[in-house]
């Protein structure tokens, strides 16, 4: 039993000066370490502690290196971007590309993106945006998809065939 727990501390021992030198190589490196975690409790307590502390790089992989390339604007620096050559406003103009069926016209939240202005409503779709700046605007129409305008009459014939006369009646 003794021999045992020798052998369990020892090899508590070489795993803790394994962690420290790759915690030292990535320091060296200018790499975050995740921050040290209480592990004398349940293994699952501390699994589930390393996956919040990871959860925007494992939940939004796809968007890893397009986060990179969105950053805020601040107030003073919006209207030298606005005024650039470069940089222009989104398709969407000065809508918000998350709430497309209530715009809010506002430029306090400001987002660059691939060199586009995005202006975001409040401070919650800018975080939105910048943690999946993809979702919003990769595939998405600056007009809401959800409101469906088909037309129900058509009115079709030749020049001067009283096609006019038709539509101010059915108007009325």
């Amino acid at each position: 039993m003794a021999g045992e727990i020798e052998k369990l501390t020892a090899t508590r021992e070489a795993d803790q000066a394994f962690f420290e030198a790759i915690k030292e190589e990535l320091e060296a490196k200018k790499l975050k370490f995740i921050d040290d975690i209480n592990t004398d409790v349940s293994a699952e307590f501390v699994h589930l502690k390393i996956i919040d502390k990871l959860h925007l790089n494992l939940k939004m992989r796809p968007d890893l290196i397009e986060r990179q390339q969105a950053t805020k604007l601040t107030k003073a620096e919006l209207p030298l971007y606005e005024n650039s050559f470069t940089f222009s406003q989104s398709k969407f103009g000065e809508n918000s590309p998350i709430s497309l069926s209530n715009p809010v016209k506002t430029k306090q939240h400001a987002v660059l993106y691939r060199e586009r202005i995005y202006y975001p409503a409040d401070e919650d779709e800018q975080s939105m945006f910048l943690n999946e700046p993809s979702k919003f605007t990769k595939g998405v129409e600056s007009i809401p998809l959800d409101i469906h305008n088909k037309p129900k009459v058509s009115v079709i014939g030749l020049p001067k065939s009283g096609k006019s006369a038709i539509c101010a009646a059915i108007c009325q």
